[in-house]
């Protein structure tokens, strides 16, 4: 299985798969949140805002919105971001992973785990990434993503209904090195 990514800025036609995936993965997150948390908008409920939203992710220099590859497949995407000002503390994040999906049949293949180190190994500095602890999926799922990556060489805190994981990556990764 050959993982790969492609920046979405420079292609209309990544751009428009995401935006018609984009949904899929809304209804998705509404499903954690069916239970009553409230954690992540239902779709539609902020209307058809979300095309605005997407807008800003293709325009944005801050943005770097990725179409995710298998064996040259679209599987998913992910929105890796910078913050708007340039962090003062040596320990702040560099990079986020503000939204991270893998379409259903492409899951536990390995796509994801892929895609995300070779996220980490393109953007190299300090990461951050966070999910709500509601989210058990995307917990388990970035726990032993980011331990693999870093062989265990992160910093995990809960707090406020999150999990924040921190760690520097490099442009070597280290995910199935021996």
């Amino acid at each position: 299985m050959s993982v790969t990514l492609r920046d979405a800025k420079r292609s209309i036609e990544d751009q428009r798969w995401i935006q018609a995936v984009y949904p899929e993965y809304l209804e998705e997150l509404a499903a954690v949140s069916r239970s009553g948390t409230g954690v992540f908008p239902v779709l539609g409920e902020h209307g058809e805002r979300h095309s605005e939203l997407l807008a800003r992710w293709f325009r944005d220099d801050r943005s770097h919105p990725l179409l995710l590859l298998s064996a040259g497949h679209a599987s998913g995407f992910a929105l890796v971001s910078r913050p708007l000002v340039t962090p003062t503390a040596k320990d702040a994040a560099e990079y986020r992973m503000a939204e991270f999906f893998i379409r259903d049949k492409f899951r536990r293949r390995g796509v994801g785990q892929a895609a995300a180190a070779l996220i980490f190994s393109r953007f190299a500095g300090r990461w951050e990434i966070v999910e709500a602890t509601v989210n058990a999926r995307a917990v388990a799922f970035w726990r032993r993503t980011v331990m693999a990556y870093t062989r265990g060489h992160y910093d995990e805190r809960v707090r406020d209904g999150e999990v924040r994981q921190h760690f520097v990556s490099s442009n070597a990764p280290l995910l199935g090195r021996t």
